[in-house]
């Protein structure tokens, strides 16, 4: 089997761009068929608000053109946005997949999420029989590669690694947050993290949920109060500040329901790809709409010693991963 992958970034790719690739679970699924059934022998699709990426293990011999078959899965003109795309061969698929694992290609450096991320795409593509013994082992390398770059060369040297972290630490530079109120859109882990952060800095903070009912496996911070999700313009009117961070293919916030309330928020922070708060509120005098891209701008950077250190690790998985791959051959 030969290693390929093709996908998009941060890096080449702005917001709107990122947005059009976003791939729902249901679309995902059906995009790994597709590549199952055109002849790939194991694939994974890895989507974040930082990327979208499709990993593939390709019988020796073959090679695909993944580029226009990920824009054709997915709906995309080719023609219009194939050159945001890159792809890669060889060493250089799990060369990347290590530095992404491991959060050296994320927006914000080191960010704590995307090893999860990175797991919940595997786990994903294995529970709908897309991952082959290939896409297995390169990524379970990949994943333990990235915990010793998490471990050795970026703990305690970068400081905060977090959206949510960064959010909070954006929001205080630009308004005091102690007694004043926020909204948080969205009950899943960013907004139950954001929700927290909020409380600490001594905000009163009420979060949706499409139900009332607290439980069913997610907390909620016991000190914030819980609306429906239906309810959340009249919770806007009341916000200081608001933060929409859902996982919903459908916007949360339009325009045309803002610009009418008679109190309006000063900031609102959309952290979802795609979009969950329409771009036209960024319009509405008075209100400062921030996306995910203001967030995480981030300036950051390794030591050289610790970027040495990265491509040890790396370069030693790799090396794992093609020892494997010798045994199964022979």
């Amino acid at each position: 089997m030969n290693l390929m992958m093709t996908g998009l970034d941060h890096k080449r790719s702005n917001l709107s761009v990122r947005e059009k690739f976003a791939a729902t679970k249901a679309k995902t699924e059906k995009t790994l068929a597709d590549f199952r059934d055109a002849g790939v022998g194991g694939c994974v699709i890895l989507s974040t608000c930082n990327r979208m990426e499709l990993y593939a293990a390709i019988p020796n011999g073959g090679r695909l053109p993944l580029s226009e078959m990920l824009c054709a899965a997915l709906s995309i003109d080719f023609s219009e946005y194939g050159s945001h795309l890159t792809e890669r061969a060889g060493d250089g698929v799990m060369e990347h997949l290590c530095r992404v694992a491991g959060g050296l290609d994320s927006q914000i450096i080191g960010d704590d999420r995307i090893i999860t991320q990175v797991r919940e795409a595997l786990e994903f593509s294995r529970g709908r029989k897309c991952a082959d013994s290939h896409i297995e082992k390169m990524f379970n390398l990949s994943i333990h590669a990235a915990k010793l770059i998490k471990t050795k060369a970026l703990i305690n040297s970068l400081g905060t690694s977090s959206v949510p972290e960064k959010t909070v630490e954006k929001i205080k530079t630009m308004r005091d947050l102690s007694g004043r109120n926020a909204l948080v859109i969205g009950g899943g882990r960013i907004g139950r993290q954001v929700c927290d952060l909020l409380i600490r800095e001594g905000m009163n903070v009420t979060v949706t949920q499409r139900s009332r009912k607290r439980g069913g496996g997610v907390h909620i911070n016991n000190k914030a109060d819980v609306i429906d999700y239906d309810e959340r313009y009249r919770a806007v009117e009341k916000a200081n500040i608001a933060i929409s961070a859902t996982a919903s293919p459908h916007l949360t916030l339009l325009q045309s329901e803002i610009s009418v309330l008679k109190q309006l928020p000063e900031i609102i922070v959309d952290l979802a790809v795609p979009r969950d708060v329409e771009p036209s509120v960024g319009g509405i005098n008075g209100v400062a709409l921030l996306t995910i891209d203001d967030i995480s701008d981030d300036g950051r950077s390794l030591s050289a010693e610790h970027v040495l250190m990265t491509e040890s690790i790396i370069a030693e998985h790799v090396e794992r991963y093609n020892r494997w791959k010798k045994r199964c051959l022979g």
